[in-house]
């Protein structure tokens, strides 16, 4: 077992050890299912970074979950996954086609993710267990 394997284990024994409520929600083929699969938890915008027709609607999307009462004020954490393909967008560009910037009512966090690769996934765990205390 690696090093990166070793560490994941040890944020995931952290993380099974609180209690949250999360939404897993994303386009089809976003890679909602791998990231679930990755992390075994559910509740997280999830975007596929390398289905540049896609973004567009997924901007819509968000930005119309984001007007339902019963989520107002809740952190948001963006993931734009599929990193590991050539046409990906660099996290800037995730950031300004999905109007993340202009969302001020909430924190907003954006990683750029691969669940394939693992990429990023641990700095994802890090976010959950952080918000995870913050909110009792």
């Amino acid at each position: 077992m690696g090093l990166l394997d070793s560490l994941l284990n040890w944020l995931r024994s952290l993380f099974f050890k609180q209690e949250m409520e999360l939404s897993l929600v994303g386009l089809q083929n976003a890679g909602k299912t791998s990231l679930v699969n990755s992390i075994a938890v559910s509740n997280i915008y999830v975007v596929d970074a390398a289905d540049r027709d896609g973004v567009p609607i997924s901007r819509t999307e968000l930005h119309d979950l984001l007007t339902k009462p019963s989520l107002s004020g809740i952190p948001l954490l963006v993931l734009g996954n599929k990193i590991d393909k050539s046409e990906a967008l660099s996290k800037q560009a995730l950031v300004d086609q999905l109007g993340l910037e202009s969302i001020s009512d909430r924190e907003v966090c954006c990683y750029m993710i691969s669940c394939k690769d693992s990429v990023n996934i641990d700095v994802v765990i890090d976010w959950l267990i952080k918000h995870s205390r913050s909110a009792k």
